[in-house]
């Protein structure tokens, strides 16, 4: 198991520039924008923007602060997202806008380039312990609470990493919820 701090990650320009994203883990590890199987991250959005374009990749975004957005995708029916809303998949070589519902957010996004893997995201909350396991890469992402894996801390917005064949309990001493991202090898 691998875990990924947040805070020791450092906010980059998205690809066309009209916003941020942080980073979280990438794989293969120190692969750039062009070459990644699957990259995790958070873009901070101050403004309506379209989103970069990333040809051959698959993307799931999920509302982690803020009030949400209205998102179009060329090809799909419009969506709001919120933070109560479940993750959303899009094609992200698809010409993609957002516009802010009441100011700025955060957004979790999962991207896997569809020749190499491919990916699920869900929201789990839960007090006590959940039993997580890995039938390829998990990836375990606080989002309000505190959880703990292997006897180590998750605060907000740090990722724990398990691969397969590896089974966990995330404990929560209070009501918490997580990510839970599968990555699978194609």
């Amino acid at each position: 198991m691998q875990i990924f701090r947040y805070a020791d990650n450092k906010p980059m320009p998205w690809k066309n520039g009209k916003g941020t994203t942080t980073e979280i883990v990438v794989a293969p590890a120190g692969a750039g924008l062009e070459d990644f199987d699957w990259r995790l991250s958070i873009a901070r959005m101050e403004a309506d923007a379209p989103f970069s374009a990333f040809p051959g990749i698959v993307r799931t975004l999920a509302i982690v602060d803020g009030a949400g957005l209205k998102l179009e995708v060329t090809g799909d029916a419009p969506v709001t997202l919120d933070q109560a809303s479940a993750p959303y998949r899009f094609a992200a070589d698809q010409p993609a806008e957002a516009r802010l519902l009441d100011g700025p957010v955060s957004n979790l996004n999962i991207m896997t380039r569809r020749a190499n893997c491919t990916h699920f995201m869900r929201r789990v909350r839960f007090q006590r312990e959940l039993e997580v396991s890995a039938a390829g890469t998990l990836l375990v992402l606080c989002h309000s609470g505190g959880i703990e894996v292997g006897g180590i801390s998750l605060g907000p917005l740090d990722c724990a990493l398990i691969e397969e064949t590896e089974k966990a309990a995330l404990h929560s001493s209070a009501a918490s919820s997580a990510f839970l991202i599968d990555i699978i090898r194609n």
